[in-house]
């Protein structure tokens, strides 16, 4: 009888923008291929159809054009593919359509600071032992010292080295004191991480200066799994949290393997860790399942400051090194905007301030002298071009300013990297509707005003306004600002500006008592406050008294690297503030409901500070 072998080969799924090859099952979607490949296609839906934005070039067995392929790309469809609809069949090579760097920015206002922090090095002179006066090493070292001290297993074997000059390394805060390392003179370094949805920043600290050495971000991998905090709720639900959890380690270990090559940073000279994020991301750094925070009533599983060995989480820092976690407010506001508000001073000096960290999820503090109230609201990710037809992240191509001619309606617009634009930024869309409201193109309800103008068409989804001609764009189609656009830029502003007038109700205040607001994130340092103010996105207050501080949470993870102390106060300050659940409110939906509109384009029904502006461009034109 004769004995057939047959062997099966997986087909591959090679991105040739990446030059990773990766097998997958037959049947298997390109976009799920590059999520295990930890590459991001650009989508925001979490591979779910619904954004559009995951457009690659296929060449290979693959399955059919789908409907939803159809309805989203048009006559682009076949030509161009969505990863997510778009099954591998059998070798499959993969282009993506764009991709580039982002232009993104990581550092913000940032305190003075006295140098205190949690590690010290110390050169001590250890005194010989003698046949009449017998101790161990260990009892010498505490006699140098002054008092007895935990040890760890990796520096008591150094111990065994005759040296008579060492240097030691000692972690000091809270319950903790140990000895970390016995070492040559040489650096002492700290890492501040911010994991953020879309970016994870990272920060190395020079802690016997308290310099910051390399400042740089890379792309948040997770997000693959999905744009925002509930796709990844979602996803760690239906599979697991280690995939989200590891996804985030092994993109830091890389960076700092990267800093390790090219900038001759010793990794194990990194003692200590300070990282902050919001609640689901802070628990999926931790490898904790933030299932709890995405039903009602949000439940973290731990609120309280933490603190954890670097080699429990597998980071390639010194595997001595304490990771620090500062506490969580509440609900969906973690320890990122918690750090911001802190070192801006929030509650700690009299007056009456507001602070925005603006994202996909939007947190908002409130503090009037020492009383803090928080909220925070889905402000979905049209801030950072999801859901916005031709919105993309801040990279090259993207428009990110817009200002129109009120009289011809012809639009000037600035893109990033000077080249054919492709598509258009969360602050370039926020510039074009603010533009198209000054110029009448829509009224205060969001309607498109004016309907005949060589400009304005009418698209599959409704009325559209043309800002770039196919002849001029880079991707050869017109790129418009649709009324689904505006509609989708009026909810997130809603839910941002309903936030700040319940959180006024509570402490009684109206808009002109605001000594100062402070925006900060990646969006906010690159949004244009008149613009903001136009479309109500912010209170109308004067210019001067809205200040950009940019990446706040960067700042506090190093301020808190650099001064032990400011942990406890940090902690202390979680206690008094009050977190207020919208949902709970019952004017939520009607306060929500009149943020919808516009403010009114006549000049009688503005307050004075808004005629000022408006009359500020009028002027400027």
């Amino acid at each position: 009888m004769k004995c057939v072998l047959r062997v099966y080969y997986l087909p591959k799924v090679i991105f040739k923008d990446y030059n990773i090859s990766i097998d997958v099952a037959i049947g298997e979607t390109i976009y799920d291929a590059a999520r295990r490949a930890r590459i991001d296609l650009g989508g925001f839906c979490g591979g779910r159809g619904l954004c559009g934005k995951c457009k690659v070039k296929v060449f290979g067995n693959v399955s059919k054009v789908t409907e939803i392929e159809q309805k989203i790309l048009g006559n682009e469809a076949g030509a161009v593919r969505l990863a997510c609809q778009t099954k591998a069949l059998g070798n499959v090579e993969v282009l993506m359509v764009y991709r580039g760097f982002l232009k993104t920015s990581i550092l913000g206002y940032e305190p003075s600071i006295t140098l205190n922090p949690a590690v010290r090095s110390i050169r001590i002179v250890l005194e010989r032992p003698t046949l009449n006066n017998y101790f161990s090493t260990v009892e010498a070292l505490y006699k140098a010292l002054g008092y007895k001290v935990k040890i760890s297993l990796s520096a008591l074997r150094k111990l065994a080295d005759r040296l008579k000059e060492i240097e030691v390394i000692i972690y000091d805060y809270g319950d903790i004191k140990e000895i970390l390392d016995i070492c040559s003179k040489g650096p002492l370094y700290g890492l501040a991480i911010d994991v953020g949805t879309t970016k994870i920043a990272m920060y190395v600290v020079n802690l016997l200066n308290g310099e910051t050495i390399i400042a740089e971000s890379i792309e948040n991998p997770q997000i693959v799994y999905g744009a925002d905090v509930v796709s990844r709720i979602s996803y760690a639900m239906e599979h697991d949290t280690e995939e989200l959890h590891r996804a985030v380690i092994e993109s830091i270990n890389r960076f700092l393997e990267e800093i390790s090559r090219s900038r001759n940073v010793e990794l194990d000279k990194i003692y200590d860790v300070v990282f902050v994020g919001n609640s689901v991301m802070h628990h999926l750094f931790l490898g904790i399942n933030p299932l709890k925070i995405g039903i009602a009533p949000y439940e973290e599983v731990i609120r309280e400051s933490y603190m954890i060995k670097a080699r429990d989480l597998g980071l390639k820092v010194s595997k001595e090194a304490y990771i620090y976690a500062p506490p969580l407010v509440g609900g969906f506001i973690g320890s990122d905007s918690l750090v911001g508000a802190y070192i801006l001073g929030l509650g700690l000096k009299k007056g009456i301030y507001m602070f925005l960290d603006i994202g996909t999820n939007t947190e908002v503090y409130l503090a009037k002298n020492d009383t803090i109230y928080v909220t925070s609201t889905a402000s979905g990710p049209a801030f950072e071009g999801g859901h916005i037809k031709y919105g993309m992240k801040a990279i090259e191509g993207a428009i990110e300013k817009v200002i129109i001619d009120e009289e011809t309606l012809e639009p000037e617009i600035s893109v990033i990297g000077n080249v054919k634009p492709r598509g258009i930024t969360g602050s370039g869309i926020i510039d074009a509707i603010a533009e198209m409201l000054k110029a009448g193109i829509i009224n205060y309800t969001g309607r498109f005003k004016i309907k005949e103008h060589p400009r304005i068409r009418r698209g599959h989804e409704g009325y559209e306004y043309i800002l770039v001609f196919k002849n001029e764009s880079g991707i050869g189609e017109d790129i418009v600002i649709t009324q689904k656009d505006v509609r989708e830029i009026q909810r997130a502003k809603a839910a941002i500006q309903a936030a700040y007038r319940i959180l006024s109700r509570r402490l009684r205040i109206k808009r002109e008592d605001l000594e100062k607001i402070y925006i900060a994130g990646s969006f906010g340092f690159y949004l244009r406050p008149e613009n903001a103010i136009v479309i109500g996105l912010l209170p109308e207050i004067p210019l001067d008294r809205i200040e950009l501080v940019g990446n706040t949470a960067g700042s506090g993870a190093r301020s808190l690297l650099k001064n032990k102390e400011l942990r406890k106060d940090i902690e202390k300050m979680v206690e008094r503030i009050n977190y207020i659940e919208l949902a709970l409110d019952k004017e939520f939906h009607k306060i929500f409901a009149d943020s919808m509109y516009f403010p009114s384009r006549k000049l009688e029904d503005y307050p004075m500070t808004i005629k000022k502006i408006w009359r500020a461009f009028e002027k400027k034109r």
